[in-house]
């Protein structure tokens, strides 16, 4: 009897690190700006100088409050922060202040949608940290390569959140539309930039892969250095094939920490993976033991607004697809503005969505424009639509006038009408036309006869041709279709 090859089964969990847009860092009154020169915004907190006290950012410990309850975590409302040890040489005071057996909030979820499917995926833990300075090698960009390296200690001290997932992730496209979903959150609830490519928002993939019967999850290895959602895909995909390539063949898998080569497009081990006795947390003795008022809570979650889960749901009662839904919900604030605006003078919502997220956004990327202009709202861009949904002009007409009510304040009614472009519906008017095309390609109408459709094209430009005013091609089309077949 041939043997059965057990399932390799992979589990992911992610550890993002948010930044957060306070004025000043965690721990100090520095500033947090994106400044190119670099150590401009330092202090001696920031340098871990002896003699120099943290103070807690009141603001930071609001908005990692709100990201909690967005996140529907249960609050620790008595907790401490703790020294988190180890050796860099971008952490000067050769420890991190985190947080440990406390965290801010704990067991909650998100929600997320893959291939059309919804899911949760549960967080751990949200806890809040401060960053460390950053390392700049030169003469290649990696350490490895690097001819000497730079520190910038800018960076050192601005407020991060952490939030760590369970380990439940269990594709690469679950962990692209986690981060998708997390960023999105963030944004809307107004607590960081969440840049991808400024190091705003930055993630670790924790990833195991074991035999379908197994009781317990693979040894995990920590995949860093992935600087967008493409990386984190392709990263986590070709772990879980390394790690199933060496469990087939009954090796084993080292627990570590391993970077992404975006050139070679492969994961290479940096050191072995530590564990939390590494570190030899304990309170630091600096900082008083924090309090979390259920006053103090319910004043930093009291101006939460519409969350991406809420505003997908009611485009979906509106009206549109779960996918579609999904799209408009993650788009730029000014964009899902703009929709909600397009609907309220409307009821075709497929049409304001369509126009809004495909032709709008195509033409401004074609101008090189980020947003749209001021005067461009709801009601005008809205009485555009109506025209080519009502048939008033063909939908490339409308495209053209799309791209003059970019550049001026009109109206599309007025632009039309004085344009003579409204087409015309008088049906008997455009059949007359139609005879009078016909009669004049027999030879046409024959090779339309024997297959050759294409040629219906042909006579719908002849007709067209012919009227003193704009006409409906869908209905020219129609009407020569009926007369000839």
């Amino acid at each position: 009897m041939e043997e059965k090859t057990l399932k390799l089964i992979p589990t992911i969990g992610m550890e993002t690190h948010i930044e957060l847009k306070t004025d000043s860092k965690m721990f100090c009154s520095c500033r947090v700006e994106d400044s190119a020169s670099p150590n401009v915004n330092l202090c001696p907190t920031c340098l871990g100088l002896p003699g120099a006290l943290p103070v807690p950012n009141k603001r930071a410990i609001e908005m990692i409050t709100l990201i909690s309850v967005s996140l529907n975590c249960e609050i620790t409302q008595k907790g401490m922060f703790h020294r988190k040890n180890y050796f860099y040489p971008d952490l000067p005071k050769n420890y991190q202040i985190s947080q440990f057996d406390f965290p801010i909030g704990t067991g909650g979820s998100l929600q997320i949608i893959v291939d059309n499917q919804f899911s949760d995926i549960e967080i751990e833990r949200v806890h809040m940290e401060e960053d460390t300075g950053k390392s700049v090698h030169a003469g290649g960009g990696r350490i490895d390569t690097a001819e000497y390296t730079l520190l910038d200690f800018n960076r050192s001290g601005i407020p991060l959140v952490e939030i760590v997932t369970k380990p439940v992730i269990k594709t690469a496209k679950q962990a692209v539309a986690y981060i998708e979903e997390l960023r999105q959150l963030v944004i809307d609830v107004d607590i960081s930039h969440a840049k991808l490519e400024l190091g705003n928002l930055r993630f670790d993939a924790n990833i195991s892969v074991a035999n379908e019967n197994d009781n317990e999850l693979g040894v995990k290895v920590e995949i860093k250095n992935m600087n967008s959602l493409k990386s984190l895909e392709r990263a986590i995909n070709h772990e879980i094939n390394r790690q199933s390539k060496l469990l087939e063949k009954n090796e084993r898998i080292i627990q570590e920490t391993r970077h992404w080569d975006e050139k070679q497009e492969k994961t290479i081990s940096m050191r072995t993976k530590e564990g939390s006795a590494d570190y030899r947390y304990f309170s630091d003795p600096d900082i008083p033991n924090m309090n979390l008022s259920e006053e103090f809570i319910e004043e930093a979650v009291k101006g939460i607004p519409e969350l991406p889960k809420a505003r997908r749901e009611r485009y979906i009662y509106l009206g549109l697809a779960l996918d579609e839904s999904n799209h408009i919900a993650k788009s730029k604030k000014w964009v899902r503005d703009l929709f909600e605006d397009v609907h309220i003078h409307r009821t075709n919502v497929r049409s304001a969505y369509l126009w809004t997220t495909g032709e709008l956004l195509g033409q401004l990327r074609k101008m090189n424009v980020s947003s749209k202009p001021d005067h461009l709202n709801g009601k005008n861009f809205g009485e555009l639509i109506s025209l080519v949904d009502e048939d008033k002009i063909s939908s490339s007409i409308g495209k053209e006038i799309l791209a003059e009510l970019i550049e001026k304040d009109l109206s599309p009614v007025e632009y039309a009408t004085s344009n003579n472009l409204i087409q015309e519906i008088d049906e008997d008017y455009t059949i007359d036309l139609i005879v009078q095309v016909l009669d004049a390609q027999e030879e046409i109408i024959k090779r339309i006869r024997n297959g050759e459709d294409k040629l219906i094209s042909f006579l719908v430009g002849e007709t067209m041709k012919k009227a003193t005013s704009s006409l409906n091609p869908a209905l020219v089309r129609e009407l020569i279709v009926k007369k000839i077949m």
